[in-house]
């Protein structure tokens, strides 16, 4: 016979668990009065289209001095005087991902984010020079690769962008008609406006696994200046990325 009591009792100990890590990652602050700028570590990221400054996202999440999210819909956010509500989000785990989102910011220069707090004020809260617009047809290279030749990348007039990341794909035959894929380990290499980068063809066999192509990533992450007031480690960054793949055929 089944215990129903039993089962009642796991099924009100499983909601408890619930809340407990719904609340565990949500701030005390969430609710009332929220005045104070140094009770707040604020994470700003922004992400820039490489071609059109205009196509763009930022993201703002403000957490307290344990590190939980700070959900308070009286708090209001603005990027260049562009109003944003608080979004709430729950991750895996029940974890509180709430955070406020910006798509498409007009910008010319700068993007400045500033906070409305419980008592009606605004303060400043971070900002960061926008990225320029760059030119992709800058990074030149063939489509594809040749396993008889070394592959060489070559850029220039790039403004912005000062890293470059390779990633190369590698296959291998595991069983009969089963084909599993890797990847060597990431290599990083900081760049100037006007270069060039080899992949030398040694590198196109590994013991039983063979390239299948490289991954070519232009980036650059750049800081900018955030109020002092907040807690420690509070930044704002804004990214962008050029992407170029080459594939190897037999």
């Amino acid at each position: 016979m089944v215990d129903l009591k039993g089962v009642a009792n796991h099924g009100v100990l499983y909601l408890f668990l619930i809340l407990l890590g719904i609340s565990s990652c949500t701030s005390d602050l969430s609710n009332g009065k929220l005045d104070k700028l140094s009770l707040i570590y604020a994470r700003i990221e922004i992400n820039q289209s490489p071609t059109d400054k205009l196509d763009n996202s930022v993201a703002v999440a403000l957490l307290d001095n344990d590190g939980n999210r700070i959900s308070n819909d009286s708090i209001l956010i603005f990027v260049n005087g562009i109003e944003e509500k608080l979004t709430h989000k729950q991750g895996l785990y029940y974890t509180n991902e709430s955070r406020y989102v910006f798509l498409n910011v007009p910008v010319k220069e700068k993007y400045n984010v500033e906070i409305k707090l419980t008592d009606g004020k605004k303060y400043f809260l971070g900002s960061v020079n926008a990225l320029a617009e760059e030119k992709p047809e800058n990074i030149e290279c063939k489509e594809a690769g040749n396993l008889k030749d070394d592959f060489v990348i070559k850029w220039h007039g790039l403004i912005d962008i000062d890293e470059l990341s390779v990633f190369i794909g590698m296959t291998e035959q595991t069983e009969p008609n089963v084909t599993s894929a890797t990847k060597k380990d990431e290599k990083i290499i900081k760049i100037k406006s006007n270069g060039s980068f080899k992949v030398s063809k040694a590198e196109y066999k590994e013991a039983k696994a063979k390239i299948s192509g490289i991954e070519f990533n232009f980036r650059t992450t750049r800081n900018g200046t955030v109020n002092s007031e907040l807690l420690k480690n509070s930044h704002i960054t804004i990214k962008t990325l050029i992407e170029k793949y080459v594939s190897f055929d037999e």
